[in-house]
């Protein structure tokens, strides 16, 4: 590999893996369209800096690994399909909530609250109020993250009952 070119060395790459790499995508995307897609934007990366594949030893886990990267930042830019739908975000703009409706709501949800230990309202807001990871509410509360999932499962359980 020291004497070849390094576009020949790439192109025998994407010869090898392409099929595997392309079965593993449309197994996680569902779409033909988008697996190519991520195919073309990994070996883009390559292409541009070539040097990479000079220190990989293991190039198939490699190639999963900036492939499975690449989908992620590929979904994480993507705008929601939401907005792709002009009725969607007119009714998302016309509120036709009332503040009557607005305050019968809000009550239901303290009084579903008021059922909650005052640890188990911190757990449960922090993961579906403010957003919260799990491993953020752990760090927060000092409690080992599985309790934590046993408890949150447990609170959404408690408050299934009382509806």
């Amino acid at each position: 590999m020291i004497n070849r070119n390094p576009f020949e060395v790439i192109e025998e790459i994407y010869e090898e893996h392409y099929t595997y790499l392309r079965n593993f995508l449309i197994g996680l995307t569902k779409s033909y369209d988008v697996a190519d897609d991520i195919i073309q934007k990994v070996f883009a990366k390559i292409l541009t800096d070539p040097s990479k594949i000079q220190e990989v030893t293991y190039m198939k886990s490699w190639l999963v690994k900036v492939a499975k990267n690449t989908l992620l930042d590929h979904y994480k830019k993507r705008k929601p399909e939401l907005f792709h739908d002009e009725s969607v975000i007119e009714n998302l703009l016309i509120d036709n909530q009332t503040p009557e409706s607005k305050a019968i709501i809000n009550s239901q949800i303290i009084t579903t609250l008021g059922y909650l230990s005052t640890s188990d309202k911190a757990i449960f807001l922090a993961k579906f109020h403010y957003g919260y990871d799990y491993q953020e509410i752990s760090t927060l509360l000092d409690i080992p993250i599985p309790t934590l999932k046993s408890k949150i499962f447990r609170i959404r359980k408690q408050l299934a009952r009382k509806r």
